[in-house]
């Protein structure tokens, strides 16, 4: 165990009264030149949570931080002391403590930690002691069997001024209810919803007022559910289906991004893979639609200022910079499904992103706020020593960490040479060919030869099948099958026969799969290389690659030689190195 607190670079910036685009600060005035950076004090570098809460235990009006086991009395966070027996939690599997809030449940005016575990599993109210009992064990109360959904939320949906938890639970969306004169016994699930989650896990989830009717709804990966005005635990709520996270999201909100009067829309795309944006809410006559606008994917270029990291498990609204505007902080959680989530040996970085609206639209300006903490499935962003900074408090794989902010005026240049600059990409993205021309009788390509019945002369490594692609509807394939390769590895090929009836000229057309897991491999034809290496990667959809052609080639009559060659992955792929194959056709010239 260790604690240590490490200086970063002056690298983030905020303005409060920039109204320009963000690179031509034009309107400034010298006093509103303000850098901002964070140092990060690790409180301790031993995996207890995903999560850590931040709030006052001790009732010394200084701001604690609790992280698993242990609270750490604030400001200085030096001395610590225990909830509940403290148990290192296996980084190979997931710890029994994800979640946690501070609140006062009792009202005897001393704040109590109320924890959720992992998922389908209860939650507890641990009691607080009071003054002089710290070092006692904290009583513990079960109030909730089953809380389920990786972004559970403890906030007040009904409209009243205290807190309800947020969740799922057998299957069903809804909140549960505390009866504030025994607050310890056993609390009330109301569902809104049918039997429509995932019955223990579950990604994205949120509360916020779609529909500007004043009440909040119920955000979900793949739409809203509008809150009745009716009593709120008295009926199922309507469902409003939109494809917000489709791959599975964190914590989503309604927030009206582009100041024109509605809430749109925050939501990651994919809490173990990729993915940031924003839908503006457009009405439609009756009808509320939401235009995405991506803020971050899996490649640099979808981000304007080049910044991607995976695994963005915990979002959080919060004015970082005191302009007004709500920013989204965020980052990297590590380890979030060990080794299986792509780029999972990246950095552990934290970032927060910075709203700004100008007359040519929204920008969100990334700042790096840390490279080593990482998150886990719960971010705070709190005041934690008093000077009016908001500062980023993380827990998880890598242990937990408070993130202190600090604010510098500084001049005019030197606050322009640490903004981020536009990304400019230098290499050349692969382009997907044409659709294939797939008979719409026959649903094959015609005069192709079907990959998945071509003979298999070698492979170096793994094994081939046939796959059923009919599945897969982003995109056709010829015959609706094709010829899968997997378990092979980076240098190892795959020989297939191509037949060839007559001598003589032809333009070869090829088409292959592309997917997350998908390899870079280099197509050879009797030893010699068609061209570059084909990057397959592909997130989220399963699609082809349309029609390739690597030009025209002059063969005998008889059997040659397609090698397939795995030559890596992309940085962004699940390393399964998987090659898929549909057709190959040979047009005579």
């Amino acid at each position: 165990m260790r604690k240590s607190t490490e200086n970063l670079s002056k690298s983030i910036l905020a303005v409060a009264t920039v109204t320009a685009a963000i690179a031509w600060p034009m309107s400034v005035t010298a006093d509103d030149y303000v850098l901002h950076s964070f140092t990060r004090q690790v409180l301790t570098d031993v995996y207890y949570s995903e999560g850590a809460a931040a709030g006052d235990l001790n009732g010394d009006g200084a701001v604690d931080v609790v992280y698993g086991p242990y609270w750490y009395e604030g400001p200085k966070f030096q001395a610590k002391h225990e909830i509940y027996p403290a148990r290192a939690q296996p980084r190979e599997r997931y710890a029994d403590h994800f979640f946690a809030w501070i609140y006062d449940f009792d009202g005897d005016g001393w704040n109590d930690v109320f924890v959720a575990g992992f998922p389908g599993t209860p939650a507890y109210v641990y009691e607080n002691p009071t003054a002089g009992k710290f070092d006692q064990p904290w009583k513990k109360h079960e109030v909730f069997d089953w809380v389920s959904n990786e972004s559970p939320q403890f906030t007040s949906i009904v409209g009243d001024e205290r807190p309800e938890l947020v969740c799922t639970r057998d299957g069903y969306f809804g909140y549960a209810t505390i009866d504030w004169n025994e607050p310890f016994k056993t609390w009330t699930f109301h569902p809104i919803s049918e039997q429509v989650a995932p019955t223990r896990f579950g990604h994205g989830l949120g509360i916020g007022d779609v529909d500007g009717d004043g009440r909040a709804d119920l955000l979900t990966r793949v739409g809203w559910f509008a809150q009745p005005d009716s009593p709120a635990g008295s009926q199922r709520w309507a469902f409003h289906p939109v494809e917000f996270a489709v791959p599975g999201g964190a914590d989503m909100y309604a927030y009206d991004v582009d100041g024109d009067g509605d809430n749109d829309v925050i939501t990651c795309l994919g809490a173990h893979d990729f993915g940031l944006a924003w839908y503006e809410q457009v009405q439609k006559g009756d009808q509320l639609v939401f235009r995405r606008h991506i803020i971050m994917n899996d490649r640099p270029g979808d981000n304007r200022y080049g910044v991607v990291f995976s695994e963005p498990h915990s979002v959080v609204l919060a004015d970082m910079d005191g302009d007004g505007l709500k920013d989204i902080v965020t980052g990297k959680t590590f380890w979030s499904h060990h080794t299986k989530s792509p780029m999972w040996d990246a950095g552990a970085v934290v970032y927060w992103f910075r709203l700004v609206r100008t007359e040519q639209g929204v920008d969100w300006v990334p700042y790096q706020a840390d490279g080593k903490s990482g998150i886990g499935r719960q971010v705070v962003v709190h005041d934690v020593n008093g000077d009016q900074c908001p500062d980023i408090v993380v827990g998880g794989m890598v242990g937990c960490s408070v993130l202190i902010h600090h604010r510098e005026p500084t001049d005019k240049q030197s606050w322009l040479l640490a903004q981020p600059k536009p990304y400019v990409s230098t290499k050349k993205r692969f382009e997907r060919g044409k659709p294939s021309p797939i008979d719409a009788n026959t649903g094959r390509v015609k005069g192709a030869l079907e990959c998945e019945d071509l003979k298999v002369l070698r492979a170096t490594a793994g094994r081939t099948s046939n796959q059923e692609m009919a599945g897969f509807t982003k995109d056709k394939w010829s015959g609706e099958k094709q010829l899968f390769w997997s378990g092979a590895n980076p240098g190892d090929r795959l020989d297939l026969e191509l037949p060839v009836a007559s001598e003589g000229s032809f333009e070869l057309s090829i088409a292959m799969t592309m997917a997350r897991d998908y390899a870079t491999v280099q197509l050879l034809l009797d030893d010699q290389p068609l061209g570059d290496p084909i990057d397959l990667y592909n997130y989220p959809d399963v699609i082809t690659t349309g029609v390739l052609s690597p030009g025209v080639h002059k063969l005998t009559a008889g059997n040659h030689r397609l090698t397939l060659e795995i030559t890596g992955a992309n940085r962004a792929a699940m390393k399964g190195y998987r090659v898929g194959m549909d057709y190959v056709r040979l047009v005579p010239q």
